[in-house]
């Protein structure tokens, strides 16, 4: 069976930089994809998606500057993630840069009149992309405070490294999926194996251990 996805929206969005035989494939590589992801996971209505992505493309030194705050995310995440899996907590300056993307994303709501005067409504103030950069930080607090970080793992397959959270019962997973990454190192290891003996002898089946 395929391995349970992740319900994760920090875990999702770190894994938008994914590696294969151990090279980049970013998910991510321009403002347009970032909106879409973005507008994919609800972190963005579809008429600001539209008005975000016009600035973006109006705007190449804006663009430049949301695209490598979101890559910064990225990369924190991926050494929470990493910092959680040695040694079951992320560090303090770690934690500190996370809180600063946290505070970015602050937002409140101002009563407004209408040119007129006859009519009130409540608008919201604040930045729609970096409120979208706090709501995946977010998530990522939330799971390094109350989740099950002992859970966590980083694929043991060295041209992989997807995060994951291991739900299965026994809670030994060390490969994303046993379908790709637990069987390309299976191989992997059969293939050593005969090499230093000599003997080349059939390949494992498929799929049948964690």
């Amino acid at each position: 069976m395929p391995e349970p996805p992740s319900g994760d929206l920090w875990v999702r969005f770190v894994n938008t930089l994914g590696y294969t035989h151990g090279l980049p494939d970013d998910d991510l590589p321009d403002g347009d994809a970032l909106i879409a992801w973005l507008r994919s996971e609800r972190l963005l209505s579809e008429r600001a998606a539209s008005a975000e992505r016009a600035a973006l493309r109006d705007d190449p030194v804006e663009r430049a500057l949301r695209m490598e705050r979101f890559r910064q995310l990225r990369d924190l995440t991926r050494m929470i993630a990493t910092d959680v899996v040695a040694d079951g907590q992320p560090t303090r300056e770690h934690v500190r840069d996370l809180n600063h993307v946290l505070r970015d994303g602050l937002h409140f709501h101002q009563l407004e009149m209408s040119a007129d005067g006859t009519q009130y409504g409540l608008a919201r103030v604040g930045d729609r992309l970096d409120q979208a950069r706090a709501a995946i930080a977010g998530t990522l607090a939330e799971f390094v405070a109350s989740g099950p970080v002992h859970r966590l793992r980083i694929c043991a397959n060295e041209g992989c490294h997807e995060v994951f959270i291991d739900r299965s019962r026994t809670g030994r997973r060390r490969w994303c999926d046993m379908r790709t990454c637990g069987n390309q190192a299976k191989a992997a290891r059969h293939r050593a194996r005969h090499r230093a003996g000599g003997t080349p002898g059939p390949l494992p089946a498929p799929g049948l251990a964690h």
